[in-house]
């Protein structure tokens, strides 16, 4: 009886892998921001998808989200929101998802870049680049500065 449960977690184990599409991940409006302006990763997965987790490259950190949206009759997709990125936010992304019975492969990376703004008087990071209204060290996505 033993043997028979062996084969049969070594074939559940076997069938979880690579049976789980990788997800994708993106960033809206791009992945070169300028200093204090927000940034949305959207990852990218099969529908029945239970949660969505961006991780930063040395996966010390990372973000969960457990509100799944449909994006069509095959794909579903969750999105995670920078209110304003500082220095401390660039780095490589990538995704991963939960569909039961297990963990999918990661997304490939995804590098974001913050760039400074420019300062000058006809900029339009100068224009654009006012924070009213987000305070300092409240980015919805869990991710702080080192």
């Amino acid at each position: 009886m033993e043997r028979e449960m062996v084969l049969c977690l070594a074939q559940t184990i076997h069938t979880q892998e690579g049976a789980l599409p990788r997800p994708s991940i993106s960033a809206e409006p791009g992945t070169v921001i300028p200093l204090g302006r927000p940034v949305t990763f959207q990852c990218r997965g099969p529908v029945g998808v239970y949660a969505f987790r961006l991780e930063r490259e040395d996966r010390a950190k990372y973000n969960d989200s457990y509100n799944v949206f449909r994006l069509g009759p095959s794909e579903s997709g969750a999105r995670f929101h920078i209110d304003s990125v500082s220095e401390g936010n660039a780095g490589l992304y990538r995704c991963i998802y939960y569909k039961p019975p297990g963990w999918s492969e990661h997304s490939d990376f995804l590098e974001l870049l913050v760039k400074e703004a420019s300062g000058g008087p006809d900029s339009p990071d100068t224009e654009l680049g006012s924070s009213a209204g987000t305070m300092p060290g409240t980015e919805a996505s869990g991710f702080d500065a080192p």
